[in-house]
């Protein structure tokens, strides 16, 4: 134990979290060669193996579980102690680490971070755009802004306006095609984390699945294969305001998902979180409403040309 470096625990956490090395290199953001070498290096410095190397994945060892979990132990005490920091901070300067999915990011946030960089250029701001979910326990993100279901008992926030959907079709698509036969079209269709059931279970009602011809798990490049004429999409409507799309039909308001903007409960009386989450909050209901079509175009046997 002369040699034991408290670093490498990250490592042991990650393997343990992951399961493989791959996966706790990309959690790391370092080579799948490093993760071996660190793991190799510490079950020299302790004595004994850490991990299992099975064909179903890493499974820890006795000595591996127990490092995992000191490791866990103190990952939690460095979080906690940041955020009790930050509940002592009253200035409106600092860094916030906001996360949200790609086609929030790349369609409705650079207005509302230019417009909160403007208002609080002392708050520097670190987007980190990604469909995954963030663990606000674990610090992954100050605040996050995403579709979710109930949040965990530890994380704070509120839903903010209706995320709703719409059918787009690329404008050079429907030249030799009438918008009224939207359900014979070819599809590219959501996968992944935008499966959510209530808009499969639509899409499945009313279109044949021999038209599905491509899937993606991002709206970004649901519409990006949209433009490029694959075939028709599903898309939030602040993201189908687009010079090349046009709009079929609106999907109905049950079948819509609201954002949730959420922080950690320690950090809910930091000043900077308050002022952020305000400012986020009105401007994306703002820009959400103002981006819903009219309701008049949900009838399903009548859509708009």
């Amino acid at each position: 134990m002369d040699t034991f470096d408290w670093n490498d625990l990250r490592y042991v956490i990650a393997v343990t979290r992951k399961q493989s090395a791959a996966g706790a290199a990309r959690e790391l953001g370092v080579s799948h060669a490093t993760v071996l070498r660190r793991i190799q290096a510490l079950e020299q410095g302790v004595g004994t193996p850490l991990f299992y190397r099975r064909a179903t994945g890493y499974e820890p060892t006795e000595a591996g579980q127990q490092l995992a979990d000191v490791g866990a132990s103190i990952e939690n005490a460095v979080a906690q102690t940041r955020r009790a920091i930050d509940e002592t901070s009253s200035e409106l300067a600092g860094s916030i680490r906001f996360t949200t999915t790609d086609s929030l990011a790349t369609a409705l946030m650079p207005a509302v971070l230019k417009r909160f960089h403007d208002r609080y250029p002392n708050i520097k701001v670190e987007m980190i755009a990604t469909n995954a979910r963030l663990d606000l326990d674990r610090r992954d993100a100050d605040v996050a802004l995403r579709p979710t279901g109930r949040p965990p008992a530890s994380w704070v926030g509120k839903p903010l306006a209706d995320l709703r959907l719409g059918l787009y079709a690329a404008k050079d698509y429907l030249k030799e095609r009438s918008p009224q036969a939207w359900q014979a079209f070819d599809w590219v269709v959501p996968s992944g984390s935008l499966a959510q059931p209530s808009v499969i279970e639509w899409l499945n009602l009313h279109v044949d699945e021999a038209h599905k011809v491509m899937r993606a798990d991002s709206f970004v490049a649901l519409r990006e294969l949209a433009l490029q004429g694959i075939g028709a999409t599903i898309l939030p409507q602040f993201m189908g305001r687009h010079d090349g799309l046009t709009l079929l039909h609106t999907l109905p308001s049950d079948v819509a998902t609201a954002p949730w903007l959420l922080t950690h409960i320690n950090l809910r009386h930091t000043r900077r979180i308050n002022v952020f989450m305000e400012h986020v909050t009105e401007c994306v209901r703002a820009i959400l409403e103002e981006n819903v079509a009219p309701t008049g175009a949900e009838s399903i046997d009548e859509p708009p040309a």
